[in-house]
């Protein structure tokens, strides 16, 4: 989509305006230069509401008047407001192998009446939308789903939107949660995510309505049984997707509240004494965590020393030496370990002794010595058992031995060392946690401010957010259970089928519902992590160029990304992470979001408007000039309301690259910063074609020096 022109009616101060807009590829920019309070916020107010509606204006519209403040209450009741736009949207299809391109003009009108009252009352808007061609117009049905097709809702802040509020994907009014889900929203808009999720919701239902088949052919069988849970589980899948949705909405519905509260907190304790007692109050939770942190180490080492075994060989130090003793004396005596009894076997089956006489039955002298031994032998297996349990006894105890023979007092000495430093911790511990409840006690005491109604009100809130968190994972576990359980009963149904001689229909739609569901993860998953890293490298690109920053020559700025969970995260030397909203400028701020506006814009190849209030403010030399020369180049249509200290300095770039300049000017200026009086009372927008470096009658204002000049006169 291009904008070609818009016209206003009685919309705030443009009471008759109509503007241009250049869409030539190589004059893509129009300037309006406007200084402040001459229309130029009202104008980007007024082509969101020409485009989404009320639900574009700030509050969503609600107490947001849209009429002119200084209407005559006397001439009429009722006001009725118009914006009318006209837009180019140009297709691409490729016929008989070339991409043929086609350019279609639109022309979109929106209006309402609203009452001239001190209470903002209007009946809802209606729109119409018209095809413009050669023969004249022709209307078009559901303007409202075409809008949203080319230009999503979501999508407002990236195509429509002021320089302070670019900041809104980093600012620090709003909590982390809320920053990253705009980001994320952000990108899945552009990049296509949302239409692959509804693609893959519809390939669900279409599986869900095969396996009702699958059920009907079962009958009263297993196969009906199982279809049957499989369509419960989508279901239940589909309840419990619902209340995770919902519970992240409520998270960060409460993250918000708290960030909110923290901020009323800070900007509470940003006067007089409550700085220093902030300070301290923050370098005391440092200390504490630090001390947890020490105290939790300290009490694993002490826990581990009753577990150890040193503690059981220093307290069973005594009896073991009497009894490593008697041991000894056993084994020097030789009766461990034990190898008499083989030894006299041996003998016997030999029939020779140890001493040379003969062991022979039969031979007077041989037999009365086969008795001995027997004799012996039977001592010895009688003892046997006794002496194999004193032979593993003293094998086994030897590592013990020497476990003693370093010193008793080894289990002592590290037990004194841990329960001192312990004991030191612990102290330390308290003497922090008073410190702390005392500076918390003087801030609830101070008279000027509810710092204890703050704190009492963001413990709520956190208390609920907590509670949105922990829902968060009980669904995450009963959704991870339904799928695997979902997985089972599929390839169970999925068998069964088989066996069926209807089944092989219903198999092979089921095949291809998952074929389609697999190629919509897949591309899901590639446009997630693929997309967002050419967004994340073309938005450092752009960044850098920006603000000048050369990593090579040792910028405080090395790079910027976007992470897996949507944060947009600075780096400085060494990979330090820089807080956008505390370590950056005001123009490395800004170059930031636009950077990222224009990396997503480029790398979803959307042909859509930048239209950008005041983007060059809190800029200025290098970085303002280069931040204009980028964002000529990487958008597609760029229309840039400019204050005359923004132009200043870009009048060549702004000469070299816009197809359209004007001027707008407020009559309410004169005479304090008009030089002529315009010849105009109400409080409007007036148009003259002066361009950046021109002036006349109209727009011509009064410098600082002549203002001082005529107050000295």
């Amino acid at each position: 989509m291009k904008l070609l022109r818009v016209e206003f009616q009685n919309f705030r101060m443009l009471r008759e305006l109509e503007l241009n807009f250049s869409s030539e590829p190589d004059k893509k920019l129009t300037v309006v230069r406007a200084a402040n309070e001459s229309g130029k916020t009202t104008i980007l107010h007024g082509l969101q509401w020409a485009l989404y509606g009320d639900a574009a204006l700030p509050g969503k519209g609600e107490g947001f008047r849209l009429h002119p403040i200084d209407w005559d209450t006397s001439e009429r009741k009722r006001v009725p407001i118009t914006a009318t736009v006209e837009f180019e949207l140009t297709k691409y299809r490729r016929a008989s192998g070339d991409v043929r391109e086609t350019r279609k003009r639109y022309r979109l009108v929106r209006s309402v009446f609203e009452d001239v009252d001190s209470h903002v009352r209007r009946a809802a808007s209606t729109v119409k939308l018209f095809a413009l061609n050669e023969t004249g117009t022709a209307p078009i049905d559901a303007p409202e789903a075409m809008i949203n097709d080319e230009l999503p809702p979501d999508l407002r802040d990236v195509f429509f939107t002021d320089g302070d509020r670019a900041l809104s994907f980093i600012e620090a009014d709003v909590a982390l949660s809320t920053k990253r889900e705009r980001v994320q929203r952000a990108i899945r808009s552009l990049l296509g995510l949302g239409v692959i999720e509804d693609a893959i919701k519809h390939v669900r239902k279409s599986a869900a309505e095969v396996n009702k088949k699958a059920r009907q052919i079962g009958g009263d069988s297993e196969l009906s049984r199982v279809a049957a849970r499989l369509e419960s589980i989508e279901n239940d899948l589909e309840k419990w997707e619902t209340d995770l949705e919902d519970a992240k909405q409520q998270f960060r519905a409460f993250d918000e509240r708290v960030d909110k509260i923290d901020r009323e907190i800070a900007a509470a304790l940003q006067k007089g004494d409550k700085e220093k007692l902030q300070r301290d109050l923050d370098q005391a939770k440092h200390e504490i965590k630090q001390l947890d942190d020490q105290l939790a180490s300290a009490s694993k080492e002490h826990s581990a020393l009753f577990r150890s075994r040193s503690i059981a060989t220093d307290l069973l130090a005594p009896l073991f030496g009497r009894a490593f003793e008697k041991l000894d004396e056993l084994h020097n005596q030789g009766k461990i370990p034990s190898t008499t009894i083989p030894v006299l076997q041996d003998r016997l089956s030999a029939e020779v002794c140890i001493c040379g006489e003969t062991l022979k039955p039969g031979n007077t002298g041989g037999e009365k010595r086969r008795t001995h031994i027997q004799k012996l032998i039977d001592e010895s297996q009688r003892a046997d058992e006794i002496q194999k349990i004193i032979t593993d006894l003293y094998f086994g105890a030897k590592p013990l031995q020497a476990a003693g023979d370093s010193g008793s007092q080894a289990w002592l000495e590290k037990y004194k060392t841990v329960a001192k430093r312990r004991d030191g911790l612990k102290d330390l511990r308290d003497e922090a946690g008073r410190k702390r409840r005392a500076l918390e006690m003087q801030l609830d005491e101070l008279p000027d401010t509810d710092i204890k109604g703050l704190r009492d009100t963001r413990r709520q809130f956190k208390d609920q957010r907590d509670r949105q968190l922990s829902k968060q994972s009980s669904i995450e576990t009963q959704l991870d259970g339904l799928r695997r359980e979902r997985k089972e009963y599929e390839g169970h149904r999925d068998r069964l089928l088989r066996e069926q001689k209807k089944g092989a229909r219903i198999l092979a739609e089921l095949d291809v519902t998952q074929d389609v569901m697999n190629v919509l993860n897949r591309a899901y998953e590639r446009i997630t992590n693929e997309e967002l890293q050419k967004v994340s490298e073309l938005m450092n690109s752009i960044f850098l160029e920006m603000i000048g920053a050369d990593p090579e020559q040792g910028a405080i700025i090395q790079r910027a990304e976007i992470s897996q969970k949507f944060d947009i995260i600075v780096y400085g030397p060494n990979d330090r992470t820089l807080n956008p909203d505390r370590d950056l400028n005001g123009a490395s701020r800004r170059a930031l979001t636009l950077a990222f506006i224009l990396a997503l814009t480029k790398v979803s190849e959307v042909e859509a408007p930048n239209v950008i209030d005041t983007p060059l403010g809190m800029t200025s030399g290098y970085v303002k000039r280069s931040i204009l020369r980028t964002a000529v180049r990487e958008s597609s249509q760029l229309v840039l309301f400019l204050t005359h200290d923004e132009i200043a300095g870009c009048e060549e770039i702004i000469g070299d690259a816009a197809g359209i300049v004007f001027t707008l000017t407020n009559p309410a200026h004169y005479p304090k910063m008009l030089v002529n009086d315009p010849g105009v009372v109400e409080r409007k927008a007036l148009r003259c074609e002066c361009d950046h470096r021109s002036e006349c009658q109209l727009c011509q204002r009064r410098t600082d020096v002549s203002v001082e000049l005529e107050i000295a006169s």
